[in-house]
């Protein structure tokens, strides 16, 4: 069965905004590809990657969410402190130095984000602004896959906010000078109560002076 123009524009936004939010090097190149497709190479596109017609009254948000996964620990990511409702991680793909992503733990809209995820947001700009020493930094919500997520995005004197690959040496660099350290709990002191039978008990201890 030929898809229908109709249907092949919902499957382009669907393929895209899976594309969008891969981890792929290339996948600027791969959606401009996408989006210059008609509808036989689109069909031929599907058929030769193995990719199963979406039905085009599939919602987005019903799909595999990559912030849900992230949330569930079932794609690894970079952590850098999280909340009862959000969770902060290193962007891989960072417009700037130290870009992160505010992800709230239930899968919700913007209008829905809650007072805890912004703030957590707030924290983190103001943390970036003291140990990146960045010169502004910018918070903005957007959605994905129907889940909102706030990007933290810190603006530097002379250098330019591009898109670009982070290295794994440099992330985990961010993740220790970002990142919360947890508090190792404190050692409870030993109480040691003697009683006058324990005294007794005790072997008395002998030395001498040489």
């Amino acid at each position: 069965m030929s898809i229908e123009k109709e249907q092949a524009e919902e499957i382009k936004k669907q393929l895209l905004t899976q594309i969008e939010s891969s981890q792929l090097e290339n996948k600027e190149q791969i959606k401009g590809y996408i989006k210059e497709l008609n509808e036989e190479q689109l069909e031929e596109f599907l058929k030769q990657n193995k990719i199963q017609t979406p039905s085009p009254k599939t919602d987005s948000s019903s799909q595999k969410c990559i912030f849900c996964s992230i949330i569930n620990n079932e794609t690894p990511s970079y952590k850098i402190v999280e909340n009862k409702k959000a969770t902060a991680i290193l962007e891989i793909n960072p417009l700037s130095k130290g870009h992160i992503i505010v992800i709230p733990n239930e899968h919700t809209t913007i209008d829905k984000l809650s007072k805890s995820s912004l703030g957590l947001a707030q924290k983190i700009a103001k943390k970036i602004k003291k140990k990146l020493k960045s010169e502004d930094v910018k918070i903005e919500t957007s959605s994905i896959q129907g889940h909102a997520i706030i990007n933290v995005v810190p603006f530097y004197k002379d250098q330019k906010v591009e898109k670009r690959k982070a290295s794994e040496e440099e992330l985990k660099q961010l993740q220790s000078i970002l990142g919360t350290k947890k508090r190792s709990p404190r050692k409870k002191k030993m109480e040691v109560t003697l009683t006058k039978e324990s005294l007794k008990n005790l072997h008395k201890i002998s030395f001498r002076i040489p």
